[in-house]
């Protein structure tokens, strides 16, 4: 599970099958995504459940799918099992590795850390739990922490992740200049989940930080041409400068 990613692109595809059937009326995709998420509420869950695996994907996507599933069929199982994904970090699951958001439980977390995209993925899905549960906890974490990563670890530009080695948040201010990875993927996961946060607490700073990022973390990652992209957006990339090139290579390629 550690490296796994079968449950992020079930993810990916449930939130197809939701927006198709939103779009079209059309039930193809949504009932090969309900007979998806049924297996896996068959087969995950904590001890004592009966299920055989007492585990969690170590890259979360999967959850915020769960619960828009849960949304366009009613069904409870889909929005419990989301639950308890978000709920199984920080228990060792994933050997207690920051990297994977697991060396706290989310609900004790003070501030994001480990992978950016990772961390980020994980608090949408516990504001959308939020969302749907009423869960006054789960609504305090994400304010909690999106006030420390906004104050601590956001570039001037909405970008998020210092490190290149593991794609992940530094130390709080720790934000290099030449050296930020501020990886599109994590300007993307930025706007999901502060448009979350926006629609459960109708607070303007949420909307404030989207437009910052849309318009400089998120949008620097495509060249005007449309035809060249960056993985990899640092606030500054001098004449001469090296780097590791590549596909997060800090240059422009086509």
């Amino acid at each position: 599970m550690r490296w796994g990613h079968e449950l992020y692109c079930a993810g990916h595809l449930i939130q197809a099958a939701v927006a198709h059937h939103r779009a079209t009326g059309g039930s193809e995709l949504l009932d090969v995504a309900v007979k998806f998420a049924d297996h896996l509420t068959s087969v995950f869950g904590p001890p004592g459940s009966g299920k055989p695996i007492d585990g969690i994907d170590g890259h979360p996507e999967v959850e915020t799918a769960l619960v828009e599933l849960y949304r366009e069929t009613g069904e409870r199982r889909y929005l419990d099992l989301a639950g308890y994904f978000v709920d199984g970090r920080g228990h060792g699951l994933l050997g207690g590795e920051v990297y994977c958001q697991d060396r706290v439980p989310l609900r004790e977390a003070t501030n994001v850390e480990g992978h950016a995209v990772r961390q980020l993925y994980l608090l949408a899905a516990a504001t959308d739990l939020a969302t749907e549960t009423g869960d006054a906890e789960l609504r305090a974490t994400g304010e909690r922490l999106w006030r420390a990563m906004t104050a601590t670890k956001t570039h001037l530009t909405g970008g998020l992740g210092a490190h290149h080695a593991q794609e992940d948040f530094g130390d709080p201010y720790e934000l290099p200049n030449e050296r930020a990875y501020g990886e599109t993927c994590a300007a993307i996961a930025s706007i999901q989940w502060s448009w979350r946060m926006a629609l459960l607490t109708g607070e303007s700073c949420y909307s404030d930080l989207i437009e910052r990022t849309l318009y400089n973390g998120f949008l620097a990652g495509v060249a005007l041409d449309g035809e060249r992209w960056l993985y990899v957006n640092p606030l500054q990339v001098r004449d001469g400068h090296t780097d590791q090139g590549g596909d997060k290579s800090a240059r422009r390629t086509r």
